[in-house]
């Protein structure tokens, strides 16, 4: 959960670099690794606050 973490704070997307997760763990693809990654209260902060930021626009809109 480290480096999903570390992508989400440096700003990278952790869904696209999922395959390099999978490498390093040596599985086939990255649904094999999806069975280990579990959400922690960090990853769901990080995840929380990008979405918001990515929603934020929607919703100053949907105020107007």
């Amino acid at each position: 959960m480290g480096r999903l973490l570390r992508w989400y704070r440096e700003g990278l997307d952790p869904t696209s670099r999922l395959h390099e997760l999978a490498t390093f763990m040596r599985h086939v693809d990255p649904t094999s690794t999806a069975v280990y990654l579990t959400i922690t209260p960090g990853l769901l902060n990080q995840a929380n606050r990008r979405f918001e930021a990515f929603a934020e626009t929607a919703w100053a809109e949907a105020r107007l």
